[in-house]
């Protein structure tokens, strides 16, 4: 009986080993050598809602990732109320990284950065 368990939580430490090292060798491949800076684009209207998480969305799985300093989240305002603007200013002033960008001055915000 004692042999039995002693086996299987061998067996089980084997699976977690591999299986740790399988990620680990998965994560190695698929992440690039060079990182690049990139946009993630949020487009915001009037019928939006929750605009606070979903900036905090991306910028939370940006930092997980550890792309807080490449990764730029662009909410474009595609027409939405004064009140969530201004929550939106707030929110760009309290992070590094997220830009509120008006749908007319989309090309004059990346004119200089590409």
């Amino acid at each position: 009986m004692l042999d039995a368990f002693i086996g299987s939580v061998f067996v089980a430490l084997i699976l977690i080993g591999t299986v740790a090292i399988c990620y680990i060798i998965m994560l190695k491949l698929l992440l690039p050598k060079t990182k690049a800076d990139y946009y993630i684009f949020l487009p915001q209207n009037k019928n939006s809602v929750d605009v606070r998480n979903l900036e905090y969305g991306p910028r939370l799985k940006l930092n997980l990732m550890g792309d807080d300093c490449h990764g730029k989240i662009v909410v474009l305002d595609c027409g939405i109320s004064n009140e969530e603007k201004e929550n939106l200013l707030e929110i760009c002033k309290e992070s590094n990284g997220i830009y509120l960008v008006q749908k007319e001055y989309l090309k004059d915000y990346f004119d200089g950065r590409i």
